[in-house]
């Protein structure tokens, strides 16, 4: 796997700076990227009104409605990516070179992957998602499969990712979910036997940024909800025991 054949792919909503600053790092660290980035911000609030010359290095996808919702955008980053290998981002990352992307692209040649995660600071471990209470509980909790050196097989890993592109064309993100979509789509990775690992010797830095126009949209339960009775499950357990209801 070369550079080049590897799309890196940002869906971003009413958080241009943090945007910008994931692309800066993109480029800071890796040598012409071809980066892709959904907006589904108001006008006003869009990456590349705030940021024109950063979003000149990328492909900005502007979506015609606001809050289609991080299953819309994700696909839409998705159907547009051109080459063979996806790496997909969350706006409030930034790549440093803790990230390791030779080795971790070698890793991903080399073993039994369809899907490969990094670690996110003290995060991103590792996470297993069990049926509990004869079907009717998700559990997500922290555990592997089995190993192999510094790779660890799971069911879900953090939202910095590599991957085929073909093999999230066919899986997807739930275009109903508009948050709360995390734990889903690796749930469908699991049903669908695909093979997720976590490289846990790679980083990206997790550097949250929120606003007054992001927070609301991001805390929305229903979609949980939606997403826990779709799969038959009354409630889920958090690796911290906290259990919510659908």
């Amino acid at each position: 796997m070369k550079l080049s054949e590897i799309t890196f792919c940002i869906k971003t909503i009413h958080r241009p700076w943090s945007c910008h600053r994931l692309v800066e790092s993109l480029h800071q660290h890796i040598e012409s990227p071809n980066v892709i980035v959904v907006d589904d911000g108001r006008p006003e609030a869009r990456f590349s009104g705030k940021y024109p010359e950063t979003a000149k290095r990328c492909t900005v996808i502007n979506m015609d409605k606001h809050d289609v919702g991080v299953g819309v955008g994700r696909n839409a980053a998705v159907d547009a990516v051109k080459s063979e290998y996806l790496f997909l981002l969350d706006d409030d990352h930034v790549v440093t070179p803790n990230l390791n992307l030779d080795t971790f692209i070698e890793r991903f040649d080399n073993l039994d992957v369809d899907l490969l995660g990094v670690r996110q600071g003290s995060g991103g471990r590792p996470t297993m998602l069990s049926p509990l209470m004869n079907g009717q509980r998700i559990w997500m909790h922290r555990g592997e499969i089995r190993r192999n050196g510094h790779v660890a097989w799971c069911h879900m890993s953090s939202n910095a990712f590599l991957a085929r592109t073909e093999t999230i064309r066919s899986l997807r993100w739930d275009e109903e979910l508009k948050t709360y979509e995390h734990w889903e789509f690796f749930y469908r990775a699991k049903l669908a036997q695909l093979q997720v690992a976590v490289a846990g010797d790679c980083f990206i830095r997790h550097a949250h940024v929120t606003s007054d126009a992001y927070r609301p949209l991001r805390g929305r339960s229903k979609f949980r909800s939606m997403g826990l009775r779709k799969h038959g499950f009354h409630s889920m357990r958090y690796p911290g025991g906290q259990i919510v209801r659908a």
